[in-house]
């Protein structure tokens, strides 16, 4: 049995949710619920669920960042968090950047279910305190700007500076991570979610297995079929389709 608790300010917006939970989701047990971030931080402290189904907005002046930022610090709880939204750009950006999970207002049953799955196969496993803390960290930036990501790895999960990546590059399901000090990290994820996660951030897909931070282009070269050289040496091929957006974006640099 998984036992949840259910944050939002809305009482329909509980009932809703409770009721696709007994319906499609027989193995959660509702332990308890909240409306506010003192009473949230409350039953959480006092239930120690395994899964919190976390309102973003509770308030005008109050979210359910609050919370995740009082309960990251109690060493006594390791709960899974499923974000609850609407569709708030700036909140899903930041959950995608911290690995962590969200389902949009209205809820989908299936992509309920889903996010079950996957807190059943996580239970146990240690607290991702990581995830928690870039989260909390990108939501106290400018919301055009987050500083850091997330990145999963079949080790665990390791916290990168955007800053610091110079490259992606497609290794089938896979994504290889090229940092500055000639590091690289695989991350068990394809690269299409992080170009959708980066796109807006200075990084461009200019091959269908290259994605490419452009603040590290040392300059573009027009012969050999176009390709970038980037400030470590390393050479990246253009494809004919992305050359006219990239000289665009080039232009406007």
């Amino acid at each position: 049995m998984i036992r949840a608790i259910i944050v939002d300010d809305e009482e329909n917006s509980r009932e809703t949710l409770r009721g696709k939970i007994d319906l499609f989701c027989p193995e959660v047990e509702i332990a308890g619920e909240a409306d506010s971030v003192e009473s949230g931080i409350k039953v959480i402290t006092e239930s120690n669920p395994d899964v919190i189904f976390l309102d973003v907005q509770l308030t005008e002046d109050s979210s359910g960042f609050d919370i995740l930022n009082e309960i990251s610090i109690n060493e006594e709880l390791n709960p899974e968090v499923i974000f609850i939204t609407a569709h708030n750009e700036f909140a899903i950006q930041a959950i995608k950047f911290s690995a962590l999970d969200y389902l949009l207002k209205p809820i989908d049953p299936e992509e309920l279910v889903k996010a079950i799955r996957k807190v059943e196969s996580r239970k146990g496993l240690p607290k991702k305190a990581a995830n928690f803390n870039v989260l909390v960290e990108n939501i106290r930036q400018a919301s055009d700007s987050p500083k850091k990501i997330v990145v999963p790895t079949s080790d665990g999960m390791h916290v990168i500076r955007l800053s610091d990546i110079i490259r992606l590059e497609s290794s089938s399901n896979y994504t290889t991570f090229y940092l500055q000090n000639d590091k690289s990290l695989l991350a068990s994820k394809t690269l299409k979610e992080f170009d959708n996660m980066l796109s807006g951030y200075n990084f461009h897909r200019i091959h269908k297995s290259h994605l490419v931070n452009l603040n590290y282009l040392k300059k573009y070269v027009q012969t050999d079929g176009g390709f970038l050289v980037l400030e470590d040496g390393t050479k990246i091929p253009v494809a004919n389709r992305k050359k006219e957006h990239l000289l665009s974006t080039l232009k406007n640099l």
